[in-house]
């Protein structure tokens, strides 16, 4: 298949702008400033929602606080971040459910209505999509996880052989050399790595992947390294995540296959955490 790519992470972009902008034409000038303040004005807005996790999602208060008029706010928002203020608010609130579900004086009932949610309902199935096990399951994780048992399933998913059931996605992970680590790759049908991928893989390093390609419209492949020195214990609540990549694309022509390819980078303020907890991914639950 052709597959269409649209990077859903212009900070890349603009992260040297200051040092070439006076070098570029008026109107090359003009766009480049215009795409540096709407990564400076979406910062903002993430800013915001992480320290008012608690309160209603409210568009035109949003609008003002990034001086974007509210048509414009979900389209630049969704180009930065590569979703929809709404979800990205739902991620933040997920992450902070993650880490007070791991003290046991917290109940799930008060986790629900810490981070804005009324409804116990709503939550637990906001956090089953998102997250890839129930709250209640999640909880559990700590006590169930071993060194063996994440070391056994990792070396089971790991790249090289595994067979694809249906039409291969092939592509090419690069990035730095340090830190060295696992890298998971994975389709997602969202923004964001939420719930079980679609498919999947893990590298030791840069290099080729070859995973099942999702039959969908449009989706996103992500790939996040994970240190060899991390601890399993922080892996529960916050995957501690050293690069990240990502790539939206569209399934166009089935005539006409392109390789994929992501760049390692660091975390971006802009960027929305990472909520899969690794125990739900298949060969851990197997």
């Amino acid at each position: 298949m052709r597959l269409v790519t649209r990077s859903t992470a212009q900070g890349a972009r603009t992260v040297h702008l200051s040092s070439v902008t006076a070098q570029l034409p008026l109107a090359a000038r003009h766009r480049a400033d215009t795409v540096e303040s709407y990564q400076k004005a979406v910062e903002r807005l993430v800013g915001h929602m992480r320290s008012h996790l608690e309160e209603p999602l409210d568009l035109d208060r949003l609008a003002h606080i990034a001086a974007i008029s509210k048509f414009h706010l979900v389209r630049v928002f969704d180009e930065i971040t590569g979703t929809t203020p709404h979800h990205f608010l739902a991620c933040l609130r997920m992450q902070r459910a993650k880490e007070l579900l791991l003290k046991p004086e917290a109940s799930i009932t008060e986790v629900c209505l810490e981070v804005g949610y009324a409804s116990l309902g709503t939550f637990s199935k906001t956090f089953s999509a998102l997250v890839g096990v129930s709250p209640q399951q999640f909880r559990a994780l700590p006590k169930r996880l071993t060194l063996g048992q994440f070391a056994r399933a990792v070396w089971k998913y790991l790249a090289g052989d595994r067979r694809i059931s249906g039409p291969a996605l092939e592509g090419t992970i690069t990035g730095p050399s340090r830190p060295r680590g696992f890298i998971f790759v994975g389709a997602f049908t969202g923004g964001v790595p939420q719930g079980v991928p679609y498919s999947g893989t893990v590298l030791v390093k840069p290099g080729n992947f070859r995973i099942e390609h999702p039959r969908l419209p449009e989706f996103h492949l992500m790939a996040v390294l994970v240190p060899f020195s991390a601890k399993l214990s922080a892996m529960i609540a916050n995957l501690p995540v050293g690069l990240v990549a990502s790539l939206r694309l569209r399934n166009q022509d089935a005539n006409h296959p392109t390789n994929p390819s992501l760049r390692l980078r660091p975390l971006r303020p802009t960027d929305p955490p990472i909520l899969l907890a690794l125990p739900a991914l298949p060969p851990l639950r197997d």
